[in-house]
């Protein structure tokens, strides 16, 4: 099912609006600062509260190839994370997945993704539960909604189409080389910083020649590229990290996946690898019985 994006942010946030897209009431609505999380990419948040503190609440990202590096980097110029809502691609998430997404608008010359408040459903920091474990039950969760996704898209034929807008591999490998850290040099998000300092790093860390080949793979990953779509291909998430994974318990419990900006088509491992980097320290399972996990279902 395709959906129309918004023509305004005003219009998207008008109590109307949100009233039809919650199926709540809602007569008044206070626009916040947003607080308790960051962006990795420079995009905006607004928190929205409803009928004074008592109606349902709402965040909305703000995203923008001004603000945005992530944008800049993956190519993307026609709005991917509305894209994939107003495509009905979001729709067609497998039962173990579910999404926040409840609408889009244009907001000048970017977007704005209107989404229910999930905060409650998502993992814990970092930055205040460092090493917080995830149970074996939520782990085998997250495992088996990424299965599910990329079952659910296996060898779809809209992963080639381009009026999706999605991030090819070649954007995805690029998007983290010391080429874009150096680019994106004067953002102020220490995300880019750290991929500057980390690629400065990576020789003093590893034998210099193997450094020298990931710097000249990070420029042209075409090599990669062509290698990886030998193998059947399907919809990766792209960014399956903590700060984008979450679980929504009730009325029964489904993998809460967020922040659509790096989806696109490439074979399953890129998000298992990426999932499976980013929470080894914090999982009770061996990573060989977790790839067999994956696997399996």
């Amino acid at each position: 099912m395709r959906h129309e994006p918004y023509a305004t942010l005003d219009e998207l946030l008008a109590p109307e609006t949100l009233s039809r897209l919650s199926g709540a009431a809602v007569s008044s609505v206070r626009r916040e600062p947003f607080v308790g999380g960051h962006s990795a990419s420079g995009s905006g948040f607004l928190a929205l509260s409803t009928n004074e503190g008592s109606g349902p609440r709402f965040v909305v990202k703000l995203s923008s190839p001004a603000c945005d590096w992530i944008v800049r980097a993956t190519g993307d110029t026609q709005g991917r994370e509305v894209l994939v809502w107003t495509s009905g691609l979001l729709d067609r998430l497998p039962p173990e997945l579910t999404h926040p997404v409840l609408a889009g608008a244009r907001d000048g010359a970017g977007w704005a993704i209107l989404m229910r408040d999930v905060a409650a459903d998502l993992i814990p920091g970092q930055d205040r539960t460092f090493g917080a474990p995830i149970s074996r039950q939520d782990h085998e969760r997250y495992l088996d909604g990424l299965a599910a996704l990329h079952a659910t898209f296996w060898e779809a034929p809209e992963l080639a189409d381009p009026t999706f807008g999605l991030c090819t591999s070649w954007c995805l490998y690029t998007s983290l080389s010391h080429e874009t850290g150096h680019r994106e040099a004067a953002h102020p998000n220490e995300i880019v910083r750290r991929i500057r300092e980390g690629w400065e790093l990576l020789g003093t860390l590893i034998d210099p020649a193997m450094a020298d080949l990931l710097h000249r793979l990070a420029i042209d990953p075409g090599p990669l590229c062509r290698a990886l779509a030998r193998y059947p291909q399907t919809l990766v998430h792209g960014d399956p990290r903590a700060a984008n994974l979450g679980i929504q318990r009730r009325p029964r419990p489904r993998v809460v996946l967020l922040d659509w900006h790096f989806v696109g088509p490439s074979v399953p491992a890129t998000d298992l690898a990426w999932y499976l980097d980013d929470h080894g320290y914090r999982v009770p399972m061996p990573l060989e019985e977790s790839i067999a996990r994956y696997r399996d279902r």
